[in-house]
């Protein structure tokens, strides 16, 4: 189920080599943050970075010519590089490209993303995400992973023939790995790579990514974290004039909302006044971007707040989705878990639903749902960990499948007349209540026999709270 297993590395190896050991299950959701390519002090990392950034100016030099829409696509729009087994995907490790929207979007962008305004000490591809609203997270990883692919490649090849029995290699022609600029065009290559059978019993080379390139959360450069660092921001403009105008159009709006307030007769909250300063430096940003590039500035200079950051996230993820998972898989093996072949899809989700709460709750599973103390609070981690519980059935385990109706949890099925949904909650989700109608949906879309709903609780308050919710519905 996992890189060191299935290629019969040691863990303590791979780690040494500075790699993560990836699941060959479903994706890992770890990204990789192209600031900390910048801020790295590795060599090859200074000179990764350069590339990608040489790109972009290529990018933008090309938009100011004005380019057809096949040129957009060539250029602009990148497909999904799900060999690194990196994202959200549930099941296997297909998810969804960037595609040509998100193409088109860095095309109308560009020049904002290598504009620096000669404040930030270098262009930084994730700037164009300030624009972008929401997260970016798999974007911004996507994008970097396809511009430093030929990097991955040489990366997993030295580490394979070095480490890796011959049986498990194989040569692949790898597309896109490098960008000649003479031709101006992508360039392949072949390489030595470890890979596996895919869905289509197809051969698919697999890639590492190094572990200090990656996190869990949003990249450090990010939109959310931008509008809320504009009181720091503020005290960084070095330009006088432009701090004094964004001073006093935050203090005029802070001023209006309180006269606002006395003439209602209310209080002021200094929540409210923080809400007004926020949404403000929102609007003024709009007619002076380079409030974009003092941000910047400041992310370039918060190095070692990032690390740390980024270690704790790396470490907190690898240790829920690894350590829990290899001990629930082993608590699955040595408790004996009883195939029936012969059950309905209906019966034998039950059945391994009833184990994983025996693992879970009579076994110390439970220990597993926490890190450090604290619980795992994210479905799809509970989700990812059921995954592992249908180890060596011959029943189809879909996740996250959409008919159209909506995004189910699992389907297990054997044949499309032999199927029934399975949907995870949190007893602290406040859409719990609403689970009961959600499913009803999904049957009908999905011509399911029937669903099983599975809540999690951590609390006696939250048990109480789900019999309520069950006892209502």
């Amino acid at each position: 189920m996992f890189f060191t297993e299935k290629f019969q590395v040691s863990s303590d190896i791979l780690m040494s080599y500075g790699a993560v050991d990836i699941s060959l299950i479903c994706d890992v959701p770890l990204f990789v943050d192209p600031m900390l390519i910048f801020n790295s002090k590795n060599e090859r990392y200074t000179e990764l970075h350069k590339s990608i950034i040489r790109y972009f100016h290529f990018l933008y030099t090309k938009a100011t010519q004005g380019l057809t829409t096949k040129e957009i696509n060539a250029w602009f729009n990148f497909s999904e590089v799900p060999n690194n087994w990196l994202g959200y995907s549930l099941y296997g490790n297909k998810g969804l490209a960037l595609g040509k929207k998100y193409a088109n979007f860095l095309y109308n962008n560009i020049e904002f993303a290598v504009n620096t305004h000669s404040i930030s000490k270098s262009t930084h591809i994730e700037k164009v995400m300030l624009l972008f609203e929401g997260s970016g997270k798999d974007k911004i990883s996507d994008l970097t992973v396809n511009l430093i692919k030929g990097f991955l490649c040489e990366y997993t090849e030295t580490f394979a023939l070095k480490n890796i029995k011959k049986e498990f290699l194989e040569k692949f022609p790898v597309d896109k790995v490098y960008f000649n600029y003479d031709t101006e065009s992508f360039v392949s290559k072949e390489f030595v790579l470890p890979y596996i059978y895919n869905e289509d019993n197809k051969k698919e080379y697999v890639i590492l990514t190094p572990y200090d390139i990656l996190r869990e959360d949003e990249p450090a450069i990010n939109r959310k974290d931008f509008l809320n660092s504009y009181d720091r921001i503020r005290t960084v403009i070095e330009n006088d004039t432009l701090r004094a105008y964004v001073n006093n159009y935050i203090g005029l709006a802070v001023r209006r909302y309180e006269e606002n307030q006395r003439k209602n007769k209310r209080a002021v909250n200094e929540k409210s006044i923080k809400k007004v300063e926020k949404r403000a430096f929102e609007e003024v940003v709009k007619e002076y971007p380079e409030l974009y590039d003092y941000y910047i500035k400041l992310r370039e200079t918060d190095t070692d707040e990032i690390r740390l950051q980024c270690q704790d996230e790396l470490e907190t993820q690898l240790k829920k989705l690894f350590v829990a998972s290899k001990n629930m898989i082993t608590l699955f093996e040595s408790k004996n878990y009883q195939r029936n072949e012969m059950l309905t899809a209906r019966e034998e989700a039950k059945q391994r639903i009833k184990f994983f709460k025996h693992i879970i709750e009579d076994c110390d599973g439970y220990k597993n749902l926490y890190v450090k103390g604290v619980q795992i609070a994210q479905e799809n981690d509970l989700q990812r960990l059921f995954r592992f519980v249908w180890y060596g059935t011959t029943y189809k385990v879909d996740a996250e499948s959409n008919n159209g109706r909506g995004q189910t949890d699992f389907i297990i099925s054997k044949g499309q007349a032999n199927q029934n949904i399975v949907e995870f909650k949190l007893a602290s989700n406040s859409k719990l209540a609403h689970v009961f109608t959600q499913v009803k949906i999904y049957e009908a879309a999905n011509c399911a026999d029937g669903s099983l709903i599975v809540i999690f609780y951590f609390s006696e308050e939250e048990q109480v709270y789900s019999e309520q919710i069950i006892k209502d519905a």
